[in-house]
Formats: structure tokens, C-alpha cells, sequence
């Protein structure tokens, strides 16, 4: 007497589709939550070196300034907002790679609002011989180089000897000994410090030497 082959009931069939279900559910979920941990870690990663490189940018611009440039730093104001901004005019080279070549104007370091919220540190080169219009022309539809972009806060603070104490506006003239940068990354709540120095000019007096005189002639007697 043969028996008859048992076949699977709808009920066993559904509950083995649900454990599949399950289980490829949480495969996935293992998967995406690997995949998400690996592209923060990169792109925090991207952001620690792109700081990086910036900071180290900025000592060697620092440090190598030309004796003639001329420095001011502080906030300026556009449209309502207020950006932390560094000049430095009469600089040549500066800033200058990929750009045309050496540029013995102005560049400008500027704490610009990012899309999206936040800031972004931008640098632009203007030709000294603008005028004032021309300048607010390029301040306002200029070309930036983004050279740091995901930030919260930028604040730029100066040495002064004299009030030995750190300001938040330095006009043109004398150069500070040293520049504090204070900056927030996008997702940090603890702002980054970096100090930099700036060698001092020694103003030299160029005192023209005099010729030796000519010894006089003795007149001749007869």
C-alpha cells in the first residue's frame, strides 16, 4: 500500500516566508547601518584633513608675508550678516596658485554663509587698482574660492601688545604678533583653537653715506 507524499500546508508555507522576511530585514538593516558608519567615518575623516591642509596653508602664508604687505582682519557687514574676514593688500603671491599667476592687490579670507546653513572660509583676489565701487561690485558678484566649507562659528581675535589681550578688530597699520582662529566643524559642539605667528618688520633707517671729502691743494708758493 503506497502512502501519499506529505506537501507543505499554507500555513507552514507562510510562516517560512515570514522568517525569510526576517531574516533578510535584518541583513539589510546590519548592512545599511555598516554602510552609513563607514561614509561618516570617511567624511569626517575628509574633514579633519581638509583642516588640515588649511591650517597649514595659512602658517606658511603667515609666516612668509612680504615685508611691504598690509594687514587688517575683523567683521564686515553685508545684507544684515556679519562675516569674519582677514585682508591682506600689497601681497604678492599670495594666495595666488591656479589664479593667473602672482596678484599684488588684495586677498581676502572671508567666513561666507554656506547653502544650507552654517559657513564656509572662501578666498577671493581683487587688483589693487579697483575703486571703491568696483570693490563692492566684487565683494557682492565676485568669484570665491571655497577653501573650507562645514562650519558652525568663525571667529578670527588679534594680539594686542599694548592691552596684552586678544581684540576682535585689528585696523590697518602694525601687524598683530599673533592670530587667534576659533572655529566650530558642522556636527561638533566644542570650537577648535590655532594660534599663529607673524615674524614682525623691523623698520630699518637707510642712512645714505656720505662721500669722503677731497682733500684740498695746498696753494703754491712761489
Amino acid at each position: 500500500m503506497r502512502k501519499n507524499a506529505r506537501a507543505f500546508t499554507l500555513f507552514e508555507m507562510v510562516v517560512v516566508i515570514a522568517i525569510f522576511v526576517l531574516l533578510a530585514g535584518g541583513i539589510y538593516a546590519t548592512v545599511n547601518a555598516a554602510v552609513r558608519a563607514t561614509a561618516t567615518l570617511s567624511e569626517e575623516n575628509l574633514q579633519i584633513q581638509r583642516l588640515n591642509a588649511f591650517v597649514s596653508l595659512l602658517r606658511r602664508t603667515f609666516h612668509n608675508l612680504p615685508a611691504n604687505a598690509v594687514f587688517s582682519g575683523g567683521v564686515r557687514s553685508q545684507d544684515g550678516d556679519g562675516f569674519a574676514e582677514i585682508v591682506l593688500r600689497d601681497a604678492p603671491g599670495v594666495f595666488a596658485w591656479g589664479l593667473g599667476g602672482p596678484s599684488s592687490g588684495t586677498a581676502l579670507l572671508s567666513a561666507r554663509p554656506r547653502l544650507g546653513g552654517g559657513r564656509e572660509i572662501s578666498l577671493m583676489l581683487m587688483p589693487g587698482s579697483l575703486g571703491e565701487m568696483e570693490r563692492r561690485e566684487a565683494l557682492q558678484d565676485g568669484k570665491w574660492l571655497r577653501l573650507l566649507p562645514d562650519l558652525r562659528e568663525v571667529q578670527w581675535r588679534f594680539y594686542d601688545e599694548a592691552q596684552q589681550d586678544y581684540v576682535d578688530e585689528w585696523p590697518e597699520g602694525a601687524r598683530p604678533p599673533l592670530i587667534e582662529l576659533n572655529l566650530t566643524l558642522l556636527g561638533e559642539e566644542v570650537p577648535r583653537k590655532f594660534v599663529f605667528w607673524l615674524p614682525p618688520v623691523k623698520e630699518v633707517d637707510l642712512v645714505a653715506e656720505q662721500p669722503p671729502a677731497a682733500p684740498q691743494e695746498e696753494p703754491v708758493t712761489p
